[in-house]
């Protein structure tokens, strides 16, 4: 076997003049793109194969897969080479192809990573002629590694570290080479025979954009020059079948993101907070960005209303319309430097999405089908702790023998109205036995009844291909979310087209996507879920014949006198809650270099959406049963107090968004010496963008939809009052509703314009140290002419170091070590507060007979920004030739100036007033991995063999607290506080982070009559040795110190630190990801035993806690358990308004013990947890199956997510998402299972 070789002396090469310019502009991207193995010459590394009576081809691709060296050669040729045989271990390149090639026609020789074959014979053959030259970039420096081949065939060869090549081709005046290389535009050149050919290749800028692949939404970044915190996340890596929205994949796989999903409805949004908390008063929201494109809330939800952790978002959020399966990647930034081009909008972080573009290529069809089973909640859950028939007959006996009053007798049911027929003669013992009975085996399934196991599916259909000049990506998705609660819905349907175009100096990007969503809920006031949860299994739904069931229910001191028949099965047949969102968005961008430094960009946005609410209560419904007052005494509508006289209500609320941004753009890009030591890379963007919120809202009151979606007529008439001769409005109540604010409707209309300059400079010296600076300011209609620091800057600066570079760069176990470090200003200003008056216009005052108004927003001249100073630290690494790659990062976040609300007197026409005066930190570590410790993975006749374990663990921590320079830890900001705020964790305190809330100190149970006590509630207290009354006390003191006697600090609700553990198992086609995601820090209320009601027994209709079980019963009882008795009728009274607390003039501290119990430290629980958040098995179906299909690739897989929380005993199962601090019955996250089928063309 003869061979031809190449090799060179790599520390010779290194110090030549000729390395020096490889490592200019593009040799070192080349060598870091293309992995030279330049440690060791190329046909010294080791390969291990073992194949029998195999194509030749098959061993290339074994040894391309362990070396990454490329082979050029005629598949013509090689078609007359027998099956080879080889079997070698930890042998050189050199070696294995000596022993291939051993007796047969053909020779091989390296070229940098490629290796060339070619007949023996070939360089005889008289009809062929030898071609040769170099190939160069602009800046006449070698380009080593670019492959040379004949057009329309596999021959050619690679250029050496010259950037040199030779190479025998067919002598013939039409003879074309075509070059191509990573990072330059594909060239193809006519042969000249005779004489070296120059060649000079041209950047590519649409392939640096995939190389470069940071994408802050203004510009693209080179990894190996980030300055900033970015996490950056490919769509296919987090994808989770089942699963309809990106913010919900983001979960677990984001450090320093705390991510919080408070309802399982299917179209809820969770929240999502970057690095704590910087204001109070603001959005703590992320900015979403598109394709550069910043996107915005369809629905313009209050800042404080978001921000309420209790708050369940089912209009959606700025993303919620958008197709997973059309996303690229997403890159999260979290610090000043990558965020401060945003300007104020991005104080809370940035989120940038890119979506997928086309490929080179022929066209391709993909089309992907996935089917979810999404399990609903059982009685026998842990998470349902609910009473059955017979453990809440048991209650209600105990109620019914002991003379107890019934609390909150709404309606008269159950086991209490059967007693109440036997006690006075209407049914005898024996019907009672029976009644009872069948109560107690009743067992009613709420859950069965108003949920369901559900199924949802989802289809993405797309086109993609392209040349050199054009690439077309478009799409079509459907999805169907059927939710757990019956008649609950999600239907999405999504559109894209995308045309990237680059021709000579000229780019164009032409993008559309649009969504249209419905969503069918049942109205917040019906709340199924509480009613399941809540609602005596001992109720039937049906009555013998099979009819709905109905039953009085009675809400106000009147209401017993009206007819409202109840049946939560009719309700919710008889309203519906409809969200429907149409959205368009179209980005027209262009681009132009004007010199081989300088490119100049124009780009124009214009993003649409409607939202349309529809909420109806049927004429059949309780809740109109409830406005009309139907006398059971009269049997007729009672004409004086009546709000609905025919049909039902309907609530319309409409919402526009328009948005339009027009950007400039001019970037300058260039190495300022011919070494290419000093790059320089600069932009100067201009920005112009208007977003204006509009719309209406209204309620209307006689809707009658089936028949011809009308409003029934109400006549305006006089009628005598009784006998007398005097007159009166007909239904008084009807038309003094008609003249309120719901009936006359309002339009809403809140615009936004602003304009923006954004500096950025870059600075790179041999691309070891890079320098970086960025400052933008922003004018805006929204602060008004005398706004304090109305420009403010804001700026940040940040550098990096690659140590590996330099310092390290002999190291062979180090690949990449940097360090990062950045610091900036960051600013936000109110949406709500103006510097102006501004009063709002109203309509005739019917005391005054004339037009009125009232002040909306007080004058606030004086507000400033708030600002927030951020500084960051990071270490990126990667070691052992990148088998361990990860980062860690510290940060520190102070905002000064926050807006806090403070309290001012009505004379001024408002009773709160923004000011400046908080002052928050965050700070915090972040820590992610990717490791894969086992990798032994080949690939043969396009079926992967060996196995593969990767391991990416990530953690991020959140530590925020309020700060003041005059108050002491501890102390409240607020000027008017309850002890409600202190409940539910609205209250501000020193030192403390935002959501802190507070619980009263449980003492233990009564031994006389089991009644909850607690520390600091007893009547009686010792002051100086002497008993006096705590009433007297407590009066005295000032409203904070009484709290701090009464309550105890339980903790935060949002969690100090949340991360993920990613583990993939890779075994020839199959691989199996298991996704681990956990939260650390937070503390949860228990599920109410009490519920909102100002009352202790239940109601008939009510179902109890499982708790109530092991109340206490008779005294010693307090030893063993901790859930209160029943008290007597009289003790039970004084219990909801003669405690002693009660009477208090000042300083009130709660309403009753039974809420006390509600909040008390007893019922606080750890909400930490960890979740099963996703498993999926999936299957490669081998590329030989695949072309008989005639598809391109194929795959199927089965997937579960959310299938178990680990979490506190103490929950009994509530799901840590489920929080007893609101009424509200939220739907747990529920466990779902997905069946994929994804197909290419």
């Amino acid at each position: 076997m003869k061979k031809i070789r190449k090799s060179f002396d790599f520390s010779s090469f290194l110090c030549s003049l000729k390395m020096r310019l490889l490592l200019g502009r593009w040799g070192l991207m080349a060598l870091m793109l293309l992995g030279l193995p330049f440690v060791v010459s190329a046909q010294n590394q080791k390969v291990t194969i073992n194949v029998k009576d195999v194509d030749v081809q098959v061993v290339f691709k074994q040894i391309k897969e362990q070396t990454n060296l490329n082979f050029v050669y005629n598949a013509d040729q090689l078609k007359t080479m027998q099956k080879v045989t080889l079997n070698v271990k930890e042998v050189t390149v050199d070696a294995a192809l000596t022993k291939l090639f051993e007796g047969s026609a053909f020779e091989y020789k390296f070229e940098m990573q490629s290796i060339v074959i070619k007949k023996k014979t070939e360089q005889a053959e008289s009809k062929k002629s030898m071609l040769s030259g170099q190939v160069t970039d602009k800046s006449g420096g070698p380009l080593p590694g670019v492959a040379v081949l004949l057009k329309g065939t596999t021959v050619g060869t690679a250029t050496d570290v010259n950037g040199n090549f030779k190479f025998l081709v067919p002598q013939d005046k039409n003879t074309v080479l075509v070059f191509s290389f990573i990072g330059m535009k594909r060239l193809e050149v006519p042969a000249q025979f005779g004489e070296p050919m120059k060649v000079t290749l041209e950047e590519d800028a649409t392939e640096l954009d995939e190389v470069n692949v940071i994408s802050t939404g203004y510009y693209n970044v080179d990894k190996r020059h980030l300055t900033s915190s970015v996490t950056s996340l490919k769509m296919d890596d987090i994808m989770m079948p089942g699963v309809s929205t990106i913010d919900q994949m983001l979960e677990g796989n984001v450090p320093g993101m705390i991510f919080m999903q408070n309802s399982g409805q299917v179209g809820a949004a969770p929240k999502l907070k970057i690095r704590g908390t910087t204001t109070v008063l603001g959005s703590t929201a992320p900015l979403w960005v598109l394709d550069g494109v910043i996107l915005t809330d369809p629905v313009n939800v209050d800042p404080q209303q978001i921000n309420d952790l209790d708050f369940v978002n089912l209009l959606g959020n700025a993303i919620s319309g958008l197709n997973p399966d059309d996303i690229e990647q997403i890159d999260v930034l979290k610090d000043a430097s990558a965020t401060a081009i945003y300007g104020p909008q991005a104080s809370n972080g940035v989120i940038v999405i890119t979506t997928k573009k086309g490929k080179i290529g022929a066209p391709s069809v993909s089309y992907s089908v996935s089917g979810t089973y999404r399990r609903r909640p059982y009685y026998t859950d842990k998470a349902v702790n609910v009473m059955n028939s017979k453990e809440r007959i048991d209650v209600s006996r105990e109620l019914v023998n002991r003379r107890l009053n019934i609390g909150s007798l709404n309606s008269w049911v159950g086991y209490e109205a059967a007693a109440q027929d036997y006690y006075n003669g209407v049914i005898d013992r024996d019907e009672f036995s029976r009644r009872v009975t069948d109560m107690e085996t009743c067992n009613t399934d709420w859950f069965g009844i108003l949920l369901q196991n559900s199924f949802s599916h989802n289809h993405s259909l797309s086109l993609s291909g392209g040349t050199d000049h054009i690439r077309y990506y478009t799409s079509l998705g459907y999805s169907d979310e059927n939710g757990n609660i019956r008649e609950e819905s999600n239907k999405r349907y999504t559109g894209m087209a995308k045309i990237n175009v680059n021709y000579d100096k000229f780019t164009m990007q032409f993008s559309m996507t649009g969504n249209v969503q419905k969503k069918e809920y049942t109205p917040s006031e019906v709340n199924l879920m509480e009613y399941a949860y809540n609602t005596s299994r001992t109720i039937r739904a049906y009555d013998e014949t099979g009819d709905l069931w109905f039953y009085q229910r009675h809400e106000g001191s009147d209401s017993k006198n009206y007819d409202q028949p109840f049946s939560i099965i009719n309700e919710r047949n008889n309203t519906y809650d409809q969200i429907e969102t149409n959205q368009l968005n179209l980005v027209v961008a262009l681009g132009y270099r004007l010199t081989s430094w300088l490119k100049a960009d124009l780009q124009f946005s214009y993003n649409i959406s409607r939202t349309d609410k529809e909420t109806y209560f049927g004429a059949d419904s309780w809740y109109a049963a409830r406005l009309r007052k139907y006398s059971l005494v009269t049997e007729s509508i009672n004409e004086d107090n009546t709000e609905l006289i025919s049909g039902g209500e309907l609530r319309l609320d409409y919402t526009k968004n328009d948005n339009y941004n027009l950007r400039g753009q001019l970037t300058f890009n260039r190495f300022l010496d011919k070494d290419n030591v000093h790059q320089v890379t600069a932009s100067a963007i201009g920005e112009l963008s208007s977003g204006l919120y509009g719309g209406s809202k209204i309620v209307h009151r006689g809707y009658i939809p089936d028949r011809g979606l009308f409003f029934d007529k109400v006549p305006i008439e006089m009628v005598n009052i009784g006998t007398t001769t005097y007159k009166k409005l007909r239904y008084p109540k009807y038309y003094e509703w008609m003249e309120s604010d719901d009936a006359r409707g309002m339009l809403k209309d809140n615009l936004t314009r602003k304009v923006g300059l954004i500096l950025t400079a870059s600075y790179s010296y041999k691309d070891s140290y890079i320098l970086n600076a960025n400052m933008r300011i922003d004018g805006s209609n929204k602060f008004g002419d005398a706004s304090n620091d109305r420009l403010l800057p804001i700026w940040s600066v940040s550098g990096r170091w690659n140590l590996h570079e330099n310092v390290l760069k002999n190291s062979a176990k180090v690949n990449v070590l940097a360090l990062k470090m950045s610091y900036g200003w960051q600013g936000n200003m109110s949406a709500q507060d103006s510097p102006k008056l501004i009063i709002q216009k109203g309509t005739t005052n019917k005391y005054f007979n004339e037009y009125f108004s009232t002040i909306k927003q007080y004058p606030n001249p004086d507000l400033k920004w708030e600002k927030t100073s951020t500084f960051n630290l990071d270490v990126e690494f990667s070691f052992f030739n990148n088998k361990l790659n990860g980062s860690v990062g510290y940060y520190y976040r102070h905002t000064s100036d926050a807006f806090l609300s403070k309290t001012v007197s009505f004379v001024n026409g408002v009773g709160k007033y923004t000011v400046n005066k908080g002052t928050l930190t965050n700070q915090g570590y972040e820590f992610t991995l990717n490791f894969v410790p086992i990798n032994t993975v080949t690939s043969v006749g396009g079926e992967t063999r060996g196995f593969v374990w990767r391991f990416d663990p990530n953690f991020g921590s959140v530590f925020n607290q309020l700060i003041d320079k005059l108050k002491s830890k501890d102390k409240v900001l607020q000027d008017e506080i309850t002890y409600t705020n202190y409940l539910d964790g609205s209250v501000q305190i020193v030192g403390r982070p935002v959501n802190t809330f507070y619980s009263y100190r449980f003492k233990g149970l009564s031994p006389v009559d089991g009644r909850p006590m607690f520390y600091g509630a007893d009547e009686k207290m010792m002051v100086d040795g002497q008993e006096v009354d705590t009433k007297d006390v407590y009066e005295k003191m000032t409203q904070e110190e009484v709290y701090e006697q009464v309550l105890t600090r339980s903790g935060c609700r949002e969690p100090f630190l949340q991360g993920g553990i990613r583990n993939y198992f890779g075994w020839r086609n199959i691989g199996l990801n298991i996704n681990l995601s956990y939260s650390i820090g937070s503390k949860i209320r228990l599920m109410k035993m009490y519920g909102s009601a100002n009352t202790f027994a239940p109601g008939p209709e009510t179902n109890m806690r499982k708790e109530f079980v092991n109340r206490w019963r008779s005294p010693g009882d307090e030893r063993v358990t901790t859930v209160p008795g029943f008290l007597d009728a009289t003790a039970y009274g004084e219990t909801l308004n003669k405690e002693w607390f009660q009477k208090m003039s000042v300083n009130k501290f709660a309403e009753n013990i039974w809420k006390m119990y509600d909040n008390s430290d007893l019922r606080v629980a750890s909400g930490d947890y960890l979740r099963i958040q996703n498993v999926s098995l999936r299957y490669n179906i081998p590329t030989r199956i695949c072309n008989k299909l005639l598809l391109k690739s194929a795959y199927v897989s089965l997937s579960g997510t959310n299938l178990y929380t680990f979490c506190s005993k103490k929950l009994k199962g509530q799901d840590p998402s489920q929080s007893g601090t609101s009424d509200l019955v939220n739907l747990s996250i529920r466990p779902q299972y997905s069946f994929q089928l994804n197909l290419t063309f």
